[in-house]
């Protein structure tokens, strides 16, 4: 509540047209939607979901080669958002992974809002190492120079959009949505020894592999893409269909170790799951980086690793330990709430930064 009214009292109120994936109510843009309307802001959603969608290659057409999007669906996207844009008149205009958007209509909709603050936003890393989906990054490329401001998830992002020509760019850390990730009033059992929720890339299917296969860690993995794996076929039991919104913060809760792997191919040092974990008064295991370290205390507030081995010795003894896992569970809940590791906080900041551009 005092957020709000800080935010109030030296923010006026912002008309933001907010570009996003909103088409499920569990979806990270969508939290940051709702998170922005909390603040008390006019928010007004535009759906990108089924427009990606369409302009993406299929599936056959990607292995045959195709690496562009669909011409008539990507001008039909443009259209729309400049109707839109200019049918609204905001003040913002908050972009999510707008790799649809071309700069041209970006220029056009400044001739015809010409107080509107256009906003870039993601966290993939168009920079990284996944050369499968550089081409989806093609017309942000080459829009950087409209954004006003673009906010990123990695330090090393601002170097190469300023090399790309970007106005300004900054941090933005993610936060947790709380009213989705909260603890329990209870804990009275757990259905699960170690979980891990996310999807099937880089390192992660070789650790999770050994983890399983030779450390025979009881782990139950959640997540998209793992059927592809020989893995899949030989451990079934372990693998679980994808979780999300409520039914993933249930999986965080009734978990009594729940794994922190980051992306390795995105360059990450930290995810959501870094903050929703512990927002559920669940125990954090997570791989040991500078961001992790900084967030949490390690063995007070969390635990870390870096190798197969040292996860696995650490799974092992806080299976054993329930006082020491109940403690640093705990710990981790309350360093989220002192700390304030909220996305309401995050947003709180993102606006405030947003007020300082000129129009």
């Amino acid at each position: 509540m005092w957020l709000a009214l800080t935010l109030a009292r030296f923010f006026p109120e912002m008309k933001i047209h907010f570009l996003g994936a909103l088409s499920d109510l569990w979806m990270s843009g969508w939290q940051r939607f709702q998170t922005l309307r909390q603040l008390g802001q006019e928010v007004l959603p535009m759906c990108q979901s089924t427009h990606l969608a369409q302009a993406m290659p299929s599936r056959w057409q990607r292995l045959l080669g195709a690496h562009s999007f669909n011409e008539a669906a990507l001008l039909n996207f443009n259209r729309e958002w400049l109707r839109t844009l200019v049918t609204q008149q905001p003040n913002v205009a908050w972009l999510e992974w707008p790799k649809l958007l071309l700069r041209e209509t970006i220029e056009e909709g400044r001739s015809h809002v010409p107080h509107c603050r256009f906003i870039a936003f993601y966290d993939d890393n168009p920079f990284g190492t996944r050369a499968e989906e550089r081409w989806q990054w093609e017309l942000f490329f080459e829009a950087i120079p409209e954004f006003d401001l673009c906010l990123v998830k990695r330090p090393s992002d601002i170097d190469e959009l300023r090399h790309c020509g970007a106005k300004r760019a900054e941090l933005f850390m993610h936060g947790c949505f709380t009213p989705l990730f909260q603890p329990l009033s209870h804990q009275t059992q757990f259905a699960h020894e170690v979980s891990f929720v996310g999807t099937a890339l880089d390192h992660r299917v070789p650790f999770v592999e050994r983890l399983i296969a030779r450390e025979r860690i009881p782990l139950r993995v959640f997540g998209h893409r793992w059927e592809r794996t020989c893995l899949y076929h030989l451990r079934r039991a372990h693998f679980r269909p994808a979780v999300l919104g409520e039914d993933y913060a249930e999986v965080l809760r009734s978990s009594r170790l729940n794994l922190g792997f980051v992306s390795s191919s995105n360059h990450d040092e930290y995810t959501m799951r870094t903050f929703e974990i512990p927002a559920c008064r669940s125990f954090l295991l997570a791989e040991r980086t500078p961001t992790h370290q900084a967030l949490f205390e390690e063995g007070r507030e969390a635990e870390f690793f870096s190798s197969v081995e040292e996860c696995a010795d650490k799974a092992r003894h806080y299976l054993r330990n329930e006082s020491g896992r109940a403690r640093i569970a705990e710990a981790g809940y309350r360093r989220c709430i002192e700390a304030d590791y909220s996305l309401k906080r995050r947003l709180h900041d993102a606006l405030a930064q947003i007020e300082t551009l000129a129009t």
